[in-house]
């Protein structure tokens, strides 16, 4: 028995990423003023930007990835033979979405004014839920903040080297 194809189609590529583009457009609007809402106090127009930013960011990266590229491995990574201005486009698009996710993540530990956290746990047959103090959320926030700011420059690094190594290897007479 074969296992079952769980790479999408270049056309299913293309409707994902334009859902998850459409997804992102709408916080976007808000955070640039164009569709108005009563925002929450303190908010900051720039993080509903980065937050609908990361979505279109993705949408264009599955589109990239899978419809461009001629679609990707099971495993996400791009095909062997996948153009070099797909594997740099992947690669910005990766970095601006993670790097997105840390400005907005380091904005909630770090940034000026109150934060309101809650929390959470449900199991079968129970659930808690209850408030959680500024301190306490903040403090998970700057560790996730830590963890993306590592994760962020390992994978500049790594791709980095990676693109290198494929100009380097393209440079090379046969």
């Amino acid at each position: 028995m074969s296992e079952p194809n769980t790479v999408p189609t270049p056309r299913s590529a293309i409707v994902i990423g334009i859902i998850a583009m459409l997804c992102g457009a709408y916080p976007v609007l808000v955070g640039l003023g164009v569709v108005h809402v009563r925002p929450a106090p303190g908010a900051q127009a720039w993080v509903a930007v980065a937050i609908g930013g990361m979505f279109i960011l993705a949408g264009l990266a599955i589109i990239n990835g899978y419809a461009v590229a001629g679609a990707a491995k099971p495993d996400g990574s791009l095909p062997d033979g996948a153009p070099f201005f797909v594997r740099v486009t992947q690669y910005v698009l990766g970095l601006a979405i993670v790097g997105l996710m840390f400005a907005v993540f380091a904005w909630i530990a770090f940034g000026s004014g109150e934060r309101h956290f809650s929390s959470s746990i449900s199991v079968p047959f129970w659930s808690s839920s209850g408030r959680s103090s500024d301190r306490s959320g903040r403090i998970a926030f700057g560790i996730a903040t830590g963890l993306i700011g590592l994760f962020l420059v390992l994978s500049t690094v790594s791709g980095a080297k990676s693109l290198w190594r494929i100009i380097r290897g393209a440079s090379k007479p046969d």
